[in-house]
């Protein structure tokens, strides 16, 4: 795998000066109906029969993670949830501390090998795409915190 790298510019939040920072531009999307034509290779499923699947399947996964349970999806790695806030000296003054909550994903050993172990190369201006949130919500990476099922709760 190679991921295409991209010089964008960007403000330090630290010095407010105008600078560039790198960001990873994707090698395509895959839709829906994609992911249903191939996995519906090989099988004696209807691809309307494995979709209905699919769309049921992600109706739990978003049940689960909105009554806020981990989500294992075995072979890519587990949706999880992650906490950020400032540090304190006792546990007593985390309390008055402002934390953000998010969503985290925590790749599997294999997701996670062929991200570490991918070759980069630098795009043109305007090719490619980042990865985005399909709404304003936003999101977190994980890839180098433990994965929600070794964290203690």
């Amino acid at each position: 795998m190679t991921l295409k790298l991209s010089k964008s510019k960007a403000i330090n939040p630290s010095t407010k000066k105008m600078g560039y920072r790198t960001t990873v531009k994707s090698n395509g999307k895959a839709y829906m109906d994609s992911l249903v034509a191939s996995a519906s290779k090989n099988t004696t499923l209807h691809k309307a029969e494995l979709r209905m699947a699919f769309e049921l399947m992600l109706d739990a996964i978003k049940e689960n993670l909105s009554a806020g349970n981990i989500v294992e999806l075995k072979g890519i790695g587990n949706i999880g949830f992650s906490c950020s806030g400032a540090w304190t000296e006792t546990p007593e003054e985390q309390t008055a501390v402002e934390h953000k909550i998010g969503v985290s994903f925590f790749p599997s050993q294999e997701v996670h090998a062929a991200v570490a172990t991918a070759k980069t190369s630098w795009t043109k201006d305007d090719e490619g795409d980042e990865p985005t949130s399909p709404d304003a919500s936003g999101g977190t990476s994980g890839g180098d915190q433990k994965p929600p099922s070794e964290v203690e709760g």
